[in-house]
Formats: structure tokens, sequence, C-alpha cells
């Protein structure tokens, strides 16, 4: 059988960030408590000049510099914060990386699943032989919609991943075989249009852990082993809404296994899962890109995962589907997401007031679905003259009669 998995990732943060302590202070609740109960210190935040599209390239283009262009013969974009309804991001990012024309592109939805929906597609792809030794282009992008002032608001951000996944993986080879499924028909969360996030929190919990038992059943169904689950597994990187919600999918396993007591379950999601939460707790919800989220902070240190370790991976979607998966650290791995610097990308950020994120989030607001627009380059003190001009990343210039323009900065 073929060894599959990423050859090379990267992510991208945007470029400013909220501090939580910050926003529960004005929003009259206990900052201690807020970032206890969601593990989010800081959340990121879009610019009026980014979006979707801008984020995916820009998570996307140190990748694709590092390999010839023609090695690309699928490109897949997961994501439920589209730009359009009809024409797929995808084809705006093909276009802004230059990518040549004989590729395989296309868009997946399916809320939060998209980004490994995106990921399944090209491992399938490239163990048929019909990629003719052509590598994968996967892109998970999302943010989230405006919540001021709601429950809600302390567990948005976004985030986009960039991955190329290929026959020679130097990050994590995936157990091809090994992969659980679970699905039902909820209204957990969902985007009724491109301006309302809703749902339903206790359904949606309930419905995350049904369907994270009910994969990973199916999971050690399709294994047919017997196998010790802390022994079996090195890390476990969780489907992330926030962070928090990772220790509540962790005792759920845990005590599926055998029943321990909370300082037990405290102590191995200490060990396994806290070191895949990493960047999540820098940048706040990852939606669709969250594994790939969780494999980079995991492989991106302070601590030491030795090549063979294995990672389970949970990804959810709702609506609602569940996926438990597995791959095996590569020796490469943590030189090669080193090489991304994706921690100092992240410390380069702007931090913004609230009363500077309220702004921006109602501006963004208002350019929804608007036909004609520019976008305001002027806010937050000018931060794209200090921070995007000359640096070469994907920026949207304006909307003409939703013809859509971006440009490199």
């Amino acid at each position: 059988m073929k060894q599959i998995g990423i050859e090379s990732i990267n992510l991208y943060g945007s470029s400013m960030y909220l501090d939580q302590t910050r926003l529960a202070a004005a929003r009259g609740q206990d900052p201690e408590k807020v970032v206890h109960d969601f593990l989010i210190t800081t959340r990121a935040l879009n610019p009026p000049y980014e979006d979707t599209v801008t984020i995916g390239a820009n998570a996307a283009k140190p990748l694709v510099d590092q390999v010839d262009p023609e090695s690309i013969g699928m490109l897949i974009v997961g994501t439920e914060s589209s730009v359009d309804f009809g024409k797929p991001v995808s084809t705006n990012i093909h276009g802004a990386l230059g990518l040549p024309p004989n590729i395989r592109n296309y868009e997946t939805k399916h809320a939060c699943y998209s980004g490994v929906a995106a990921l399944d597609t090209a491992i399938n792809w490239i163990a048929s032989g019909l990629n003719h030794g052509k590598k994968a282009l996967i892109i998970s992008s999302d943010f989230s919609r405006m919540h001021l002032g709601l429950k809600e608001e302390f567990v948005l951000g976004g985030v986009a991943a960039a991955a190329i996944v290929s026959d020679t993986p130097r990050v994590v080879e995936y157990e091809l075989s090994k992969r659980g499924c679970w699905t039902t028909n909820a209204y957990d969360t969902f985007r009724p249009s491109a301006r309302d996030e809703v749902g339903n929190n206790e359904v949606s919990l309930f419905t995350y852990m049904d369907a994270i038992e009910g994969a990973y059943q199916d999971y050690l169904a399709k294994t047919g082993e017997s196998l010790d689950f802390d022994e079996h597994f090195g890390y476990l990187c969780y489907h992330t809404p926030f962070p928090g919600m990772a220790f509540q999918a962790h005792r759920t396993l845990c005590n599926l296994t055998r029943k321990r007591s909370k300082a037990e379950v405290r102590e191995s999601f200490e060990q396994k899962v806290v070191p895949g939460l990493k960047f999540a707790r820098r940048v706040g919800s990852t939606y669709g890109a969250s594994n790939f989220v969780g494999l980079c902070s995991l492989v991106s240190g302070p601590q030491d995962v030795a090549a063979g370790a294995r990672i389970g991976f949970f990804a959810y979607g709702s609506g609602a589907i569940g996926e438990f998966y597995s791959g095996l650290v590569c020796p490469e791995a943590q030189e090669t997401v080193a090489a991304m610097d994706i921690d100092a990308a992240l410390d380069s950020r702007r931090e913004v007031s609230v009363e500077e994120y309220e702004a921006i989030e109602a501006m963004r607001e208002e350019n929804i679905e608007q036909a004609t627009f520019k976008p305001d380059f002027s806010v937050a003190g000018g931060w794209y003259d200090q921070h995007y001009r000359g640096n070469g990343l994907l920026v949207l210039t304006g909307v003409e009669d939703f013809y859509r323009t971006y440009e490199w900065s």
C-alpha cells in the first residue's frame, strides 16, 4: 500500500487579533473564567480587505513557492464561509496562485468537516493512481460572522490551513484503512444565509458527543483489532469549535475505553491533547481547519514528538458527520513545519481594541452581499501600510457588480 500523507503544511491566522480578556471585561464577564472555560487567549480578526479567498491563498502561497506548480494536479478548498453560492473560491485561489490550467479544482462544504472532506478526496485520488504522479493542494478557509454582545462571541475567530498531499509525506502519513465515520441529520449549527451563523448549543454538544463515540466505534470495527486506547495513540487532535471542547471529547473517549477519575482524564488530556491546542488558543474557532491546526501545533513544539508516534484525529461537521482516523508522525515533521515559522507569523499580528474590533466587524457585515464596494484600507491605524504593502499578501481590492478583484500587496 502506498505511503500517502501531508508533504508540507502551513497556517494563516490573519494579521490582527483581539485579546479575550479585554473582550470579556468589555462584556462584563470574568476574564479569567472566560479564558479558563474556552481555552482561548486571543482570536483572529480579518481586516475588511481579507476574506475566505485571501486567507486561503496566503496560507497556500509559501507551500506552492516550494514546489514546481506543474506537480500539482488537484486543488480543493473546504469552506463554510464562501463569498459566492455558485462560483467556488478554489477558482479565485487557483488564479491568484498562478497554478497551471490542467488542474481539477472545486470547493467542498460540510460545515467544519469541509477541510477533512477535501483531505479524504485527495488521499483517495492519490491512492487510486488516477493522480498520475501529481500532488494535491488542499485548503481549509473559514472565519466567523458578527455576534457582537452574544454568548457565542467568545468562541469566534478563523484561520486558513493549506497542505500539499502526496505519496512522499514529510509531516504525517495516514493509515489509509483506519477511518471510522458516523452521520445523522441535525440542526445543531448552520448558516442559512451569507450573514447568519446560528444554531442550538445544547444540540451541538450532544451531537458532537454522539459523533465522536460513533466514529470511534466504527474506527475500531474497521481496524479489526483490539487496541489499548492509552497505548495506541501517542496524541489526539480533536475538532475544536473552541479549544475547551477538546477536553469534553477526550473525556468521552477515555471513559468509553474504561471508567476513570476526572484527575486521570485531566492527566491524559495534558499529555496527549494540550500539545495540539497551541495555535487554536491563539486564533479562536478553527472551523474546517481544526485537525490541521492541531497537527501544526503538535509538531511545532516545544515538546519533541517522536517519529512514528500515532495521532488520533477526530473531525466533526455540523449537520452532522464525525470521522475518526489516524496517522503516523514522519521523521521530518518538526523541521518541515518549523520552516513555515507559524509562531512568528502569529506574533507579528496587530492587537486591536474592542472598539476597533466592533467597528471592523460592523464594516464587514455591511459589505456582505453588496454588489459594489471598496474595502477600507485605513482601518486599525493604517495597518495595511505597515504590514501588507510590499509584503506579498493577497488582498481584496474591490467588488464591482459582484465581480471581485484581488491583488498581491
